[in-house]
């Protein structure tokens, strides 16, 4: 019996540990152009607005801001990030370039959906996934998991 709870406990901490880097990942032909490399995802939730952003050692390989405002629903429902609400596209995807002067790229986006498991609350955790199409033809696809914050 303490040795097949030992497996257990072991198999646990083994999933754990594999498990916890691999919900927050950024891909797609858009590394062709940028560093997608990031060390952790930031959620904000600001008004209507969610912001995730990739944070990176020299910049900030993407940032997506969601405005869910006038939606019947958000969570586990596939938002499309060009629809316009209120004249606006509801979702914009940002590039910070590293190189110390800190530009601020616009990345078009052409088509795109972003997931959310849930409806953000600020101090609850937020996971989701995107896609999204730029105008360039290249792509950029990302997962993220992370708490919830308020401005």
């Amino acid at each position: 019996m303490m040795k097949w709870l030992g497996s257990v406990g072991i198999c646990a901490l083994i999933a754990v540990c594999c498990c916890g880097t691999s919900s927050n990942t950024l891909t797609g032909s858009e590394a062709q152009v940028y560093d997608l490399s990031f060390n952790s995802v930031v959620i904000l939730l600001e008004g209507t607005s969610v912001s995730i952003k990739y944070v990176g050692d020299s910049g900030d390989p993407a940032i997506l801001v969601v405005d869910v405002a006038n939606l019947a629903s958000v969570a586990g429902v596939s938002i499309d990030l060009t629809q316009l609400d209120s004249g606006q596209p509801r979702g914009v995807l940002e590039n910070v370039n590293g190189g110390g002067d800190g530009v601020t790229d616009q990345l078009m986006i052409s088509r795109g959906t972003v997931v959310f498991d849930q409806t953000p609350k600020i101090g609850a955790n937020l996971s989701g996934s995107f896609n999204a199409t730029l105008v360039d033809g290249y792509t950029l696809d990302g997962t993220f998991s992370a708490p919830v914050n308020g401005p």
